[in-house]
This record gives C-alpha cells, structure tokens and sequence, in this order.
C-alpha cells in the first residue's frame, strides 16, 4: 500500500492501521480453504473511529483510489467471508465488545458485534437465559460474525438461526454515519419515508425495490427452514403484517452492506432438562421419514453423524466410540435431543417419541448415561476435526459441500444422488449436521497439490449444487456464499432475482466499499487462484480443538 493511500486511511484516527508482516500475515486466511493477503489491517477503537474510518475510504475512492473495507472477528468463517486484498477491519477492539443488562420485560439485551459468544452466554446464564444460535464455534466466534453469515447450530429446529433471533441492529452505512434499524410499522416507515439524507434515500429505495418486485423476490425463497445464500430480501418487507425490518435483510450479508456495530438480541429461557434418543439409520432411503417423524416430536435437536465419522472415532476417539457404540455398523444415527423445564416434560416428550420410533419399525436407543450422551455429542461436532487432525495421506479435509440444506421429505433421495456424484470422484469424506432443518455438513478429502485440484473442487461445487436446486434447496445454510459460492449465486437465483441482489448492494453501498467480491462480483477465476496449494489445515484452525468447526 502506496504511503499517501496509508496517511490517508490514518487521518483522524485514534485506532491504528497496520502493514506489520504479523498482522497482515494472520488476516490472510480465516478457516477457509483461501489465502488472501490484506494490504493493511485496521484496529479503529470504537464507532466514532469506525465513523471516520469509512469517511476516510470514501474520500480515496472519490480520488479514484481502490481502496475497500471488509470487516474481520474470530476468523472462524468457512466460506473466506473475511478474505480481501485491501483493508481488513478488525472488529474485535474493546469499544465493540460489550453486553449491556438484559431487558427483563422483553427478553433481549443490546450487544457490541466484537463480543464473543462465549462471554454473551456466560452473561445471559447469570438470568438463566440462552441467545439460542448454539453452533459448534460457539466459544470462538463474534456476534458480529454470527450476524454476518447468519450463523444456526445444535438449537435451530426449536429456535431458528441468528435472523430469527436479532431484533435490531447499529450500523455504519457507506456515507460514515451510523443508524439504528430494526421494526417499523406502517405508520414509522411512512415517517422515515419522509427523511432527508441517506437514511430516507435508504429507506425509499428499499421500499420501491420490494415493492415493484415483491412476487419475483418471494418466489425466489428457497423452500427450506434455513437460508444464507444471497441476500434475503424477502424478509425486508411482510405485507400481511406492513412490518418493514432493515435488520432482516443485513443479517446474513457477510458485512456487504456496511458495518454492523451492535445488535439487540432475542433471549430464551434455559431448559435444564435434557434426554437423549439414538436412532440407528441402516439405509438412507428411510432416512428422511425417520427425521419427519423426529421433528412432529418437537425436540429441542436433531443431529447426525455418519459411519465414516464413526470408524475415525474409534480409531481416535476410542473410548467415546465404545461409549456411542450404538452407531457401529449403521450407516449413521441420528441424535435427538429433547430439553424441558421440568424432568416430567422432559421424560414425557422422549417416551412419546420413542413409541413412534418403535411404531414405525425404527429401534430407538434411550441414552440415560450421561458418558453416552456426552460421547455422542462429543462425535457430532469432532466429525470435521477427525478428517481435519486425520487425513489420509495426501490430503486434506476441505469444506466446500458442507453447506447444503433440501426439505426434510426429500433429504434421503438427496443423499443418495450425492452419494452416487461422489462415486465419480474416488474421495473419502463424512458427513453430519442438523439434520432436522435439512441441513447436512459434507466434508470430502482432497489433494490440494494436484494440478487440477481447484478444477475439480468447483466442478463437483457445480454438480452438487445443480442437485440442491433441482431440489427446491440453499447451496448455503449458515456459512455463507464468500469466496466459495458467491459466484454460483445466478445459477441458484436466475438472472432477474441476481439484479435485484446487485441494486440492494448498490443501494446501501454505491462506491462499493464494503467486503466486494462477496455476494455481488463473485468470480470463480478469481476463487482458484487464491485458493491454498497445499495439505495444511487452515491456519485459523492451527492450536484450537477443530470440532468447534463442524
């Protein structure tokens, strides 16, 4: 980065900008299969520095300087969500992690975007409550990030994914000012209709462009409970309600649209009680039934690993695979977990859904021992770490599938015709997931120093991916679109909802300024050449127990 670019960037500035090899260096990749390397790395101290931060790009891009912004936390994203050759912008700064007190009337509390989750739940405990997206990288990841990529876990079935949980958020838009947006009525949008300035110019052009393409855009959804592909503009606008929600369609949008500072957060009620019910799955094709059925039971979640995950437990997890050895020899188990406020409901829920289990032809397996349960669970979330920590020689484990999500009816001729691509292509892989919202975690072996590694990578992207939209699916349940999918956003959308992508990035962010590349511009040229040429773990992943990335 050029001196006057760099003098620019620290004009007014209390927080740093850095071009230290160190902090450059650890930037350039995230828990993704990319390396990019930033030409800076900004530290700004609060949101005033944020403020003047993006004031500051404005003016170099105004001068004809390329020069952008994208925002970085815990580094925990799968997709290269966080990845850019310009600015990287580290959110996890003392003026951006914070929990304020919990409203007690509403159930929800305001936290800064650099907070870890960890510490938000360690906070809400105190109160017995719970912000409910529970995912497997819940003691590494950032609010900020959660929001950006729309982040689920264990909890969704019962409690949805961060969108459904986030009431309002604080942000700083592309003109450097920061704006609160959450839920408006008819009468409220109709008062920021009226405004001057950016945020009414905002606000109309929104409303306008939902307006004019409300059934395009609503036909677009994909039909599935989880969805992070693309931007959901879908939830801006509810006709039936006249509810109008900005903070809807930022969540998910991989910090595309400006820099979410704060959010206010839906909080619920710890249910102490938990029971566990196993069921062996011998073939996929009763798969799919056994997960309906689990899901009319209303468990707190259902998840699944499969016998690929398993043989690596017994090898590396023996005593936990002794300990689950329900799951030996079946093609994979589901886990279904049932959580209440009294140990009667608790018990009452799984001794129902054990009968339907047994009614049906299923041989459900009760787990009252708690080494059990904590082994089955322990599997679940090691299923990427095991292939990550244990390849076989040669290889390394490379999340590009692991995103999927179809409607529940047809996930098991889905993970047939997966299965069958994947003959074609000789690898080793495992798969689990929350298998009740349809989502499934797909991890295949591949050697990364092979000539034509990339080719084959986004080749069978492109094969799976066909099959996700034949059947009415998401290429992208929580991890995002980023350097791995963003370019397959036309073929998932067609050419007319894409567009209405692109004005909604234009809208907020018209000299595009805001982590480009990412959902609008996305370009598989570009994808493969940054892609990394080695069998490596990912360097975000390097020291930290890997199940925290399944």
């Amino acid at each position: 980065m050029d001196e006057y670019v760099l003098s620019k960037l620290r004009e007014n500035l209390s927080g740093e900008v850095s071009v230290e090899h160190d902090d450059i260096d650890a930037m350039s990749t995230d828990a993704s299969i990319f390396r990019v390397t930033p030409e800076a790395v900004a530290k700004p101290k609060d949101v005033e520095d944020l403020k003047t931060l993006v004031r500051n790009v404005n003016n170099l891009v105004s001068e004809g300087k390329n020069v952008s912004l994208t925002p970085r936390a815990a580094g925990t994203c799968m997709s290269g969500g966080s990845l850019t050759q310009s600015v990287i912008v580290d959110m996890k700064q003392p003026g951006f992690s914070w929990v304020d007190e919990v409203d007690a009337e509403s159930s929800s509390v305001w936290v800064g975007s650099g907070t870890y989750h960890r510490d938000l739940a360690a906070k809400v405990a105190e109160r017995k409550l719970l912000f409910a997206p529970y995912t497997s990288s819940k003691d590494l990841c950032v609010i900020g990030g959660m929001v950006g990529n729309n982040a689920s876990g264990e909890k969704s079935i019962r409690y949805g994914a961060t969108v459904d949980n986030v009431l309002a958020i604080r942000m700083v838009c592309s003109d450097g000012e920061e704006y609160e947006f959450g839920s408006l009525n008819e009468d409220q949008l109709r008062e920021k209709l009226s405004y001057d300035g950016f945020e009414g110019d905002l606000y109309r052009q929104l409303n306008e462009l939902v307006e004019n393409n409300y059934d395009t855009v609503q036909s677009a959804r994909p039909d599935v409970r989880k969805n992070s592909a693309g931007y959901g503009i879908w939830r801006l606008k509810n006709k039936n309600t006249g509810e109008f929600n900005i903070a809807k369609l930022v969540v998910g949008a991989q910090g595309t649209l400006g820099f979410v500072t704060a959010a206010k957060l839906r909080l619920v009620e710890l249910r102490e009680y938990k029971r566990m019910l196993v069921v062996p799955i011998e073939n996929l094709s009763r798969l799919a039934s056994a997960v309906q059925l689990a899901v009319s039971q209303q468990p707190d979640g259902i998840e699944t690993y499969d016998h690929h995950t398993y043989k690596l437990a017994q090898e590396y997890l023996p005593e936990d695979a002794e300990a689950a050895k329900v799951a030996d020899g079946q093609h994979m188990v589901l886990i279904v977990q049932f959580s209440e406020h009294t140990k009667d409901q608790t018990d009452h829920h799984l001794q129902l859904c054990e009968k339907a289990f047994k009614k049906a032809g299923y041989n459900p397996h009760v787990v009252t021992d708690p080494r059990e349960i904590e082994a089955h669970w322990s599997i679940r979330r090691a299923s990427f770490g095991l292939l990550l920590a244990h390849p076989l020689p040669n290889t390394m484990a490379v999340p590009f599938l692991e995103d999927t999500i179809v409607s529940i009816e047809h996930y098991g001729e889905f993970l047939a015709a997966v299965e069958t691509i994947l003959q074609d292509y000789d690898m080793t892989y495992t798969y689990a997931g929350h298998i009740g919202d349809g989502s499934i975690r797909l991890i295949p072996l591949v050697n990364m120093e092979e000539p034509d590694a990339a080719d084959k990578i986004f080749e069978l992207m492109r094969r799976v991916a066909d099959l996700v939209f034949a059947f009415g699916g998401s290429m992208s349940v929580d991890h995002n679109d980023g350097l791995i999918r963003s370019a397959f956003l036309p073929r998932m959308y067609g050419e007319d909802v894409y567009q209405i992508f692109k004005q909604v990035k234009t809208i907020f962010d018209p000299k595009n300024i805001f982590n480009p590349g990412k959902k609008i511009g996305g370009n598989i040229a570009y994808s493969k050449e940054h892609m990394k040429r080695e069998n490596k773990a990912p360097e975000a992943l390097v020291g930290r127990d890997a199940r925290h990335f399944s």
